[in-house]
């Protein structure tokens, strides 16, 4: 990763590339934002250029040894912490070498990491095979920063230590790992990744520099999609407008099979249904519908949460802030009286909901019939 292959941001990259510079780098830096936004991309592009041999004005090199080290994330001066879980196939070895520690999942966190550093949680948790199980960063892997940073730096004058999610820190791990946060061996650098400010211990909190990295513009993803993915700009336009600054949230729109037009076709139809309270209809969509795959259907509902949030603007006569056009925009002027102050929360918040239970493998037939439902009494509620 590169900072030029990073979306938007171009503010947050400057700055970090005058710290290097100038040589200002914080031995311990947290990097906040939301889901897809681009905070581990940033990371990693970050250590590149920390660990390049011949820095650009702009970029890392890309052709010193340290820069091809990188293209297979295999410096050895650069270490990954990530919260994992106790995997059944680990065996019952009390013994060090089995608990469970970062180092055990090097393999599949280097192949999600190479494949694209836009990921969500739930994919790392699907990719480790736990979709439903805790996962933490143990207090085996603070030894094993401990371990690390008592050794010489190999080939580079920094070692760098990315920890994702650091807010998954065990607590009762986090004593072993402040003393060095506060007093790390020279030459040192962390980078905490996290999407929860609120959920990092404080005392992890106090002795970070703070790095803030919003969701991506707009304009920077539309820009990013015709230039790197050869999209029209009318379709870039519409992916970034439904990804919402999410660029993982773009990735998964660009790579199921269907295209933004056909989900609402789709969408359309069910509101219509809902609003009408054609019950036999109903439950055909319904009963189609959930055949569908997970993903589909999560992808429908974020849809939807999209369209919801258009309607409110329109209501609220922010009308030219709508990012949609033809067929959906009339959809949404039309549609927008019907969701307003009185039913929103509600329908949002049943919405979230049903994201949630198709995340945990529910009963798709039960789930949409009774979302249809509810969402048939609210749209009268907001008459």
């Amino acid at each position: 990763m590169f900072f030029k292959d990073v979306v938007g941001h171009d503010g947050l990259k400057n700055q970090l590339i005058v710290n290097v510079s100038k040589n200002r780098i914080s031995h311990a830096q947290l990097f906040l934002g939301p889901e897809g936004s681009g905070k581990l991309a940033l990371a990693l592009a970050y250590a590149r250029y920390i660990h390049c041999r011949n820095r650009g004005s702009e970029d890392a090199c890309g052709s010193c040894p340290s820069c091809i080290k990188f293209n297979k994330l295999e410096h050895p001066d650069l270490h990954f912490f990530f919260p994992t879980a106790n995997l059944k196939n680990m065996g019952s070895d009390d013994s060090s070498e089995k608990k469970p520690r970062s180092k055990l999942f090097y393999a599949q966190w280097r192949e999600i990491l190479l494949e694209s550093p836009y990921f969500r949680y739930a994919d790392w948790l699907e990719k480790l095979g736990v979709q439903n199980q805790q996962t933490i960063i143990y207090s085996e892997d603070c030894n094993d920063i401990i371990k690390d940073l008592g050794l010489k730096a190999f080939e580079s004058p920094y070692k760098i230590v990315i920890i994702w999610m650091i807010e998954k820190l065990q607590h009762q791990a986090a004593p072993k790992l402040l003393k060095t946060l506060e007093e790390p061996p020279e030459g040192t650098v962390f980078l905490l990744i996290s999407e929860n400010k609120d959920d990092i211990l404080k005392t992890i909190l106090s002795r970070a520099q703070l790095i803030k990295i919003p969701l991506i513009a707009d304009k920077d993803m539309e820009q990013h999609l015709v230039k790197k993915t050869n999209r029209q700009p009318a379709q870039a336009r519409q992916i970034a407008f439904l990804a919402g600054g999410d660029f993982a949230e773009a990735l998964r729109i660009m790579g199921s099979n269907n295209e933004p037009q056909e989900d609402f076709g789709i969408f359309r139809e069910w509101m219509r249904l809902c609003f009408q309270k054609k019950v036999k209809d109903l439950l055909a969509w319904v009963d189609k519908f959930s055949r569908a795959g997970r993903e589909r259907q999560k992808a429908m509902l974020q849809y939807g949460l999209t369209i919801f949030r258009q309607c409110l603007l329109q209501n609220y006569h922010a009308g030219q802030a709508l990012r949609l056009e033809g067929e959906q925009r009339e959809f949404i002027e039309k549609f927008s009286p019907f969701v307003n102050h009185i039913n929103a929360l509600e329908i949002i918040e049943a919405f979230n909901q049903a994201i949630y239970h198709v995340e945990r493998n529910a009963n798709p037939k039960i789930l949409f019939t009774d979302l249809s439902f509810n969402l048939a009494r609210l749209f009268r509620q907001g008459k």
